[in-house]
Parts: structure tokens; sequence; C-alpha cells
């Protein structure tokens, strides 16, 4: 599940480091690359991070997959959920 995997690299420090691709309609490619150190709060159907002086919210289902030092740590398993 990912909010198990977004939640560890909170708690371990480790989430900075990370990239978080998500879907966003409109975007190239329909995604979205956010960098880990701008997630400021992890719950457990949602994620905020802080662009600007803006804090977005977004839904956990439209998490893609998440990488840690360019590898894949967690991916979707069905592209078809959103």
């Amino acid at each position: 599940m990912v909010y198990n995997t977004l939640s560890k690299l909170k708690w371990t420090d480790g989430l900075g480091d990370c990239e978080i691709i998500i879907l966003h309609r409109g975007a190239p490619g329909n995604r979205k690359v956010i960098s880990g150190k701008s997630i400021t709060q992890v719950k457990k159907s949602y994620f905020y991070y802080r662009e600007g002086k803006d804090e977005i919210f977004i839904p956990l289902h439209r998490i893609l997959e998440i990488r840690k030092g360019g590898k894949i740590i967690w991916k979707r398993k069905s592209a078809g959920m959103c």
C-alpha cells in the first residue's frame, strides 16, 4: 500500500530524497514529479505538498510510483485505477 511506503519514508527521514510521480491531467504525459522535500503532510488517503506559497492536496490514488536514488521503490500495479 502506498500509504505505508510514504509513512515509512517520512518517519525514517528518507522522504526528502524521493520523487513522487503522480497522475496529473494536462501535464506532459499526464504525469508530474513531486520532490519528497516539498511534502508537508502524509495522511491515510492523501498528502499535501508545498509549491511556492501554496499547499496542494493530492489523493494517494493519484500516485503512480515512488523513486529513491533513481530506483523505483513502489509502483502502482494497475494504471487503470484513476
